[in-house]
């Protein structure tokens, strides 16, 4: 009767054989081989298929068969004598998907005539032949023992089968080492024939084929268990699985082979002891040995040759295992890299060390996660040569995207270019844009890859205050003409004639730029510098922290009368501070003189954050960099939409906030009306318990205006305008500037982005564009950083310290709990 799941046997007979803890052990003279049941056999079919793999005579040889398993986590050893008995391994079977039978055969001579094994098997005994003819002649009771008729058997120094069915612990289980003769000291000179060390031509294993098509023990990456037999799609699974096991017995291996049929591998320290010419005598051969071979009736690679256990005290130093590289701890991250990109290396060398319990040094993971990337996007070549089509798919769904290209002709052939510069901006955020505030924030970062280019970005907030990406480019370098290129792509594409206030830091080339671009001087456009970029140049020349923060107290002031008495605690401080701040245009970098433009914009906080957030897509190659941008604003519009439909306040989440914190305060003003006709009023704070308080402000309500200078810069009224708005019983939102409205906010993500088609139904391009070969880091390890730190890199000394792994305050790197992945690998 057939079996709804065939399952694998092991035979083991010949020598001292026993079975502890779930693990059968034998000696040098124990054979074993393998068969899979497909039907159920009676108790005398059974010994005939014992008989047929043993090689021996029924009418010479009686059996004696013994059933190993484990049950509820006891091991036990059951005899076989009749149909009911073999009943058991039947019922083992059909209950546990996983089991497979591992059966001891006691062979007994019934019959007293001598039989003369020559040849095949006389090598395997290790004796001559005229010797043996001459001892079995002289000694009757010297009979050799009945080997197979075939070479389906394995044979080992000292060796351990895994029941994979055994719960128990591998730290009862007995181990012993067996010494080496004086005629075996040198493995590549013992006539013995020792199919442990022994590796043979790839075909040899051709015979053991069984003409079957159910993949019985297929390698489960989870379970990380071999096992005799067991089968593989490829080779790259075989090593995986050798590793994994070995890092996780603590021990390394060595490839002696490795070919299209055929993989073998042994212990590490095998191969040292066998290079090393000063061996003591007595010194042990380590014989963990694993051969695989790539069957040819069903193209799946198998284990052939197998020792479970290693008899050695292995080779690894400092718990780094050797066999432990790039690409396995690639298959480790791939998921976490899928989910968030910019996973952190020292992330990836805690996770390796809580999953493997091994310590894996920064480079190495380093590589595994730009291996993993690689897997995932591809290589910067390949990018390359997919821009093209993939810039012609996204333009094809999205025809309000902007692309331009700047190439360099290639001399070889006119439908190839040398790749440049590119720029793209996609239609729903320029639409976004043109309902924003007129101030953008620009600045450039470096690329991680091997590409050593620039990302340049442009950004904006929304009404929420909410950062707004707009366009990117990647650029060679950060020159004059690079940032020329960019603002002009910008200005002809996306901000057209509007006006607009660009803030960033002093570099040269956004200054040559700002200067010398007609579309971008005033009063079209108007730059203004980052102030904190202002205040980190003057520490660089003048280290005081009283500098610093004067420094930022009159460039964020908008009183006249603070910003005099800045200047004053400045000069006291260092007089030449002073002449320094005073070469740069106070218009500038001093809300106090520019005249409104910033909107309240004092940094590129914005920019820098939005590098922060792109700082996986810069890790990335130029095409998969690309789609994570239209990505993750396909994710920002999708997010903010919701939040917009959501909103049930006059204005967005954040901005109600503002507005209700001003009101209260402005509860607490004491008003005087001087003009209602012309909105003149004089409004009073009130006294604070630390002596502050008390400032006198002047309201021009229709004029929008108010000496605190908030309510002109910003376009969002103050407390005191507030104050006088309720004075009056005048709406709130009449006085709003309505960049600032929920009907805004609604407006600027109401456009929906398409999705791009398949791979496969790409265009091809008309032409080709290849990398600037010398841009490309040809050499080994991640890149230096040419980054300049400065005083911006330095901890605040009121911030708190955070962890390196999960950078959360209170506790460092050493006594995290917390160095999980921040992302679940699903």
């Amino acid at each position: 009767m057939a079996l709804d799941r065939p399952f694998l046997i092991n035979l083991y007979w010949g020598g001292n054989i026993e079975y502890v803890n779930g693990i059968v052990k034998g000696d040098q003279s124990t054979l074993t081989t393998s068969n899979i049941v497909r039907h159920k056999m009676s108790y005398e079919e059974f010994k005939d298929l014992i008989y047929a793999h043993v090689g021996i005579d029924k009418i010479a040889y009686k059996l004696s068969i013994s059933l190993c398993y484990q049950f509820g986590g006891i091991c036990n050893i059951s005899r076989v004598i009749n149909d009911s008995s073999l009943e058991l391994m039947y019922y083992l079977a059909e209950n546990d998907q996983n089991y497979y039978g591992q059966v001891l055969v006691e062979i007994e001579k019934i019959s007293h005539e001598q039989t003369r094994v020559t040849g095949f098997v006389d090598l395997l005994r290790n004796f001559d032949v005229s010797e043996q003819t001459q001892s079995q002649v002289t000694n009757p009771s010297n009979v050799a023992f009945p080997l197979p008729n075939n070479d389906r058997f394995e044979a080992a120094d000292d060796f351990g089968f895994d029941d994979p069915n055994s719960q128990c612990s591998e730290d009862n289980v007995s181990k012993s080492v067996s010494d080496v003769g004086d005629d075996s000291d040198d493995l590549n000179e013992t006539p013995v024939v020792n199919f442990m060390n022994d590796i043979g031509d790839e075909g040899d294993d051709d015979i053991t084929d069984l003409p079957d098509t159910i993949h019985m023990d297929v390698w489960n990456e989870s379970e990380n268990k071999i096992r005799l037999g067991m089968q593989f799609e490829s080779r790259e699974d075989v090593k995986k699985a050798v590793t994994l096991w070995s890092i996780a017995q603590n021990r390394e291996f060595k490839v002696y082979e490795s070919k299209s049929r055929l993989w073998v591998a042994k212990c590490k320290t095998l191969g040292r002891e066998e290079e090393s010419s000063n061996i003591a005598f007595n010194t042990p051969h380590y014989t963990w040995y694993v051969r695989a071979v790539k069957k040819k009736n069903h193209h799946m690679w198998k284990i052939t040759r197998w020792v479970g256990t290693h008899n050695c005290f292995g080779s690894c130093i400092g718990n780094n295992n050797r066999n432990l590289n790039s690409e396995i701890i690639a298959s480790y991250v791939i998921h976490s890299i899928k989910k968030d990109v910019a996973y952190p290396v020292k992330q990836i060398q805690a996770d390796i060390k809580n999953s493997l319990n091994v310590n894996v040094s920064y480079g190495k993971a380093w590589h595994g996660r730009r291996r993993a990337i690689e897997n995932i996007y591809g290589t910067w070549e390949s990018n390359f040569a997919e821009l093209p089509k993939y810039i012609a798919a996204l333009q094809a769904s999205n025809p309000s995207t902007i692309v331009k290209w700047f190439h360099e002709t290639n001399n070889s052939s006119s439908h190839v270019a040398t790749f440049k510069y590119i720029f793209w901006a996609f239609g729903p955020a320029i639409d976004a844009f043109q309902l924003c505030r007129p101030v953008i924030s620009v600045d450039g970062c470096h690329l991680k890859g091997s590409y050593k280019g620039k990302m340049l970005v442009a950004v904006t907030k929304d009404a929420n205050n909410s950062i707004l990406p707009i366009a990117y480019a990647i650029v060679d370098e950060e020159t004059s003409h690079s940032w020329c290129w960019f603002l002009y792509q910008f200005r002809h594409y996306v901000a057209q004639d509007r006006q607009l206030c660009v803030i960033s830091d002093r570099h040269q080339g956004i200054i040559h730029a700002m200067t010398n671009l007609e579309e971008w001087k005033e009063p079209l456009a108007y730059h203004r510098f980052c102030l904190r970029h202002i205040r980190s140049n003057l520490m660089k020349k003048y280290n005081n922290m009283s500098l610093k923060r004067f420094c930022w107290a009159m460039g964020s002031t908008t009183q006249k009368r603070k910003f005099v008495k800045y200047i004053k605690e400045i000069k006291s401080i260092n007089p030449e501070a002073w002449q320094y701040l005073r070469q740069i245009h106070k218009s500038q970098w001093c809300l106090l003189y520019d005249a409104n433009h910033r909107w309240g914009f004092l940094t590129t906080n914005i920019s820098e954050s939005m590098n922060n957030a792109l700082r996986g897509a810069r890790q990335l190659p130029i095409r998969a960099c690309i789609d994570l941008t239209f990505n993750r604003t396909v994710q920002l519009f999708r997010k903010h939409s919701a939040n917009a439909m959501n909103c049930n306040t006059p204005l967005p989440s954040r901005m109600w906030r503002l507005f209700h914190k001003r009101e209260t305060r402005a509860q607490s003003h004491s008003l005087t009306e001087f003009d209602y006709n012309e909105g003149v009023y004089r409004i009073v704070t009130k006294f604070q318990i630390n002596e502050k308080g008390g400032n006198t402000q002047t309201v021009h309500y229709f004029q929008h205006t108010c000496t605190c200078g908030k309510w002109q810069m910003e376009r969002l009224p103050c407390s005191h305008a507030l104050a006088v708005c309720r004075y009056r019983g005048d709406n709130p939102l009449s006085i709003v500037n309505t960049v600032y409205t929920t009907v805004t906010y609604k407006q600027q993500y109401n456009y929906a982005f398409a999705p791009l088609s398949h791979v496969d139904y790409w265009l091809e391009s008309d032409w080709k564009i290849e990398a600037d070969y010398s841009k490309l880091s040809v050499s080994r390890g991640r890149r230096r950083s040419n980054r300049f730190r400065n005083e911006m890199d330095v901890r605040h000394p009121d911030e708190p310290r955070r962890c390196g792994l999960c950078h959360q305050p209170g506790h460092n790197r050493r006594n995290c709990s917390n160095s999980q992945p921040r992302y679940n690998a699903t």
